[in-house]
């Protein structure tokens, strides 16, 4: 009788083997075979109608059978695995190749037991195969993401929650249907609603990484599969009128989009790379351009010195620092003080990064012979004002500039130096006489850009290091507080909203010039400087602590305050790297006990006692990291600020619970792929598919086995680690 009742399935030995281990008994399997008449898998019937949960299915299929289950929506996917196996094999037996090492290839079966399939991959990859078990739907899912990029680019279109949707200039709409192009504006409108200065899309060997720099500060935000990346590049391309064919060379292009009633212009650079095309964006929004000095943020002090260096109608002013420190935007907020019906104003720049009403603005075109040299030459035949020389990047182009700035004109540029004084420095060693440069120099202007604490979340507290600042602190003045990036909503949890630059204004008098022409050393030019109350960016950087307006961790990043100045010694701690950022007492995360680094593990329970013990399992067992949260707000806060490689989430908390942190995790294109193991005491089939439905991985019931959960959680990080 059970012979006859076990061959109404395909897969009778997997049904023999839930009867004898006591998964299902012998009344309820008869009572199942009243209604299914498919022949689906029985495993998959189990868990479509609801009979069996997956996460215990895949318990008894790993603990049982000995076959590991793999999560194709986390684990990486090996483009060459993909080649080497046709589609037609994998959509006719559901199987994925996923994974190439050596001569093993690592499979995803449906049906893992079906060794006529396993010998037929073996005969044609000419490789031993390694088999895997996932769900049937899933490896539809990925096989036609995989070998059909179009369902792959659909359902992350469908999965994001843009606020704002773009529209490309000169594009009819004909296409906007088209999978690429979806993808296309949602990355452009995602980095607009985040304010990112550029877009990275930089191939790999396994996927395609798309980061946005925001505030300065690169943050990854999308992988996307290799077989995407031609058509990525292809209609990044075409919008912005470059060759398509040409995948060989550099080429470089521009665009325009629309954002509701704002035109936003987008300069794009194609580098071909070992791995393909790298695309870097910038984005362009007019609107940072039209600023005043007064939007700029400056302190008083700096904002009176500021427009007094533009006041001048004769002479050089130079801003320095290095790329991205807002030197452009200082310089266009001095024409547009400047500019007037009385002013010629002319600018030769590469490139041209804002269009400015009311300015002649030319472009750099080296092949059509026009440098920044050959155009100030042209420039002092068209009767200028004030001319705008985008760089000085050679003796050349430093002697014309000087030559005009002492034959009446307002000259205004950039170099890339360090700091003021190593200006004159640079100038000297381009091969300028110091006699010119003390006659034409006006100004020197040095910047840098720091993140702004969110004012939403900042706190005042003890910072690591901040002791030997005190007395210089309390030398300019100033009481020593210090503040640190709690992060929140406001800010996407990165504890920083918005920048503001540093000044180092230095204004030549005529001492100094005079002491700039006798060619003193450099010590002797600071000290004078500062006894006419020139401030360093170290100091201006302090005033922005005290204020609580930046912290010292920021200040590291983007200052080198251990460099040696006058009246201002070393401090004799050992200071530690400039660029290492200062971390907050309260910071969850721990050094990596190895070379390597550890994965992390982020745990929300609100039960500190529950939550004591499945750290103390893991610790004791495995050499990971376990990062703990109480609630859902705190663990948002470890995600932004650590990201995790995978959580482990109860459901019922205080504040915010486990479906609500899902909920908003998944929502974010930047979190979107990290594994989440429920842990909770409801039990119930509504939570466990509420769960499913907002993103979760897996779930499991309490009580359960310490090494159910830890099995759980060694299956998804071995495919990362």
């Amino acid at each position: 009788m059970e012979v006859q009742l076990l061959q109404k399935f395909p897969d009778p030995w997997f049904v023999e083997s839930l009867l004898k281990n006591r998964v299902l008994n012998h009344e309820q399997l008869m009572d199942i075979t009243r209604w299914y008449e498919s022949q689906e898998l029985f495993w998959n019937f189990l868990v479509q109608q609801g009979i069996v949960p997956a996460a215990r299915l895949v318990d008894y299929l790993e603990r049982v059978f000995q076959i590991p289950l793999v999560n194709l929506d986390v684990c990486p996917i090996d483009a060459h695995a993909i080649e080497i196996v046709p589609e037609e094999i994998c959509q006719k037996y559901s199987v994925l190749a996923f994974s190439v090492e050596g001569h093993y290839l690592h499979v995803a079966f449906a049906n893992p037991f079906d060794l006529t399939v396993e010998r037929e991959l073996r005969f044609i990859t000419g490789k031993y195969i390694k088999p895997y078990f996932a769900f049937r739907d899933q490896l539809q899912q990925k096989i036609g993401e995989y070998y059909s990029p179009d369902k792959f680019i659909n359902s992350i279109v469908n999965k994001a929650k843009v606020r704002h949707q773009i529209r490309i200039a000169g594009d009819d709409g004909s296409l906007d249907d088209a999978p690429v192009v979806k993808l296309v504006n949602l990355i452009i409108g995602d980095a607009i609603e985040k304010e990112a200065s550029d877009i990275h899309i930089e191939p790999t060997e396994h996927v395609v990484v798309v980061r946005f720099r925001v505030d300065g500060v690169l943050q990854k935000i999308l992988e996307v599969p290799r077989n995407s990346h031609a058509a990525l590049v292809s209609r990044i391309k075409i919008i912005s009128n470059l060759n398509i064919a040409e995948t060989r060379k550099p080429q470089d292009g521009k665009a325009k989009v629309y954002l509701e009633d704002v035109d936003i212009d987008l300069r794009v650079s194609v580098l071909p790379t070992t791995y393909g095309e790298k695309i870097v964006i910038r984005i362009l929004d007019r609107r940072k351009a039209l600023v005043s000095f007064d939007q700029l943020g400056l302190r008083r002090e700096n904002l009176e010195k500021l427009k007094q260096c533009f006041s001048y109608k004769d002479g050089m002013i130079l801003v320095t620092g290095p790329t991205g420190s807002g030197k452009t935007t200082t310089l266009y907020a001095a024409l547009n003080q400047i500019k007037s019906v009385a002013n010629n104003i002319l600018t030769i720049e590469d490139p041209i990064e804002y269009m400015l009403d009311g300015i002649n603005q030319v472009q750099v075109n080296e092949k059509a012979g026009i440098t920044f040299a050959t155009a100030l030459r042209s420039f002092l035949r068209q009767d200028p004002d004030v001319i705008l020389v985008g760089e000085i990047r050679d003796r050349e182009t430093a002697e014309i500039a000087i030559q005009a700035a002492l034959t009446g004109h307002l000259v205004l540029s950039t170099l890339h130096t360090n700091n003021t004084l190593a200006t004159i420095t640079r100038l000297m060693d381009m091969g300028v006489e110091s006699f010119k440069v003390a006659d034409a120099l006006r100004s020197i202007i040095a910047q840098r850009l720091v993140r702004k604490l969110c004012r939403e979340c900042k706190e005042e507290g003890p910072a690591e290091d901040a002791q030997q600042w005190h007395e210089r602190m309390e030398r300019l003045g100033l009481q020593p507080r210090f503040y640190h990036a709690a992060g929140c909503a406001a800010c996407n949890y990165t504890g920083y909203k918005g920048r503001i630059g540093i000044y180092e204004i230095l204004i030549l008098d005529r001492e100094l010039k005079a002491a700039l022409a006798e060619e003193r050393p450099l010590p002797e030019l600071r000290e004078l400087a500062q006894a006419g109350g020139f401030r360093s960016l170290v100091d201006e950087a302090l005033v922005l602590i005290a204020e609580g307006i930046t912290d010292l961790a920021e200040i590291q990043r983007v200052v080198n305050i251990y460099e040696a100045e006058t009246r201002a010694p070393r401090p004799s701690v050992t200071p530690p790297p400039a660029a290492a950022a200062v971390l907050p007492e309260n910071k969850t995360e721990q050094a990596p006990r190895s070379g390597t680094e550890l994965p992390k593990i982020l745990l929300v329970e609100d039960d500190r006692v529950m939550r004591m013990m499945i750290r103390k399992q893991i610790e004791t067992r495995k050499e990971w990291q376990v990062l703990e949260a109480e609630d859902g707000r705190e663990a948002l806060d470890i995600v932004k600020k650590q990201r995790p490689d995978l959580i482990v989430l109860d459901l019922m908390m205080p504040r915010m619970d486990g479906f609500e942190f899902l909920k908003i995790i998944r929502s974010d294109l930047a979190y979107s792929t990290i594994p989440v193991i429920i842990l909770t005491a409801m039990e119930g089939s509504e939570n466990e598919i509420k769960g499913f439905e907002l993103g979760a991985d897996d779930y499991l019931i309490k009580p359960f086995h310490p090494d159910i959960l830890l099995a759980r959680i060694e299956r998804f990080l071995k495919t990362k680690f």
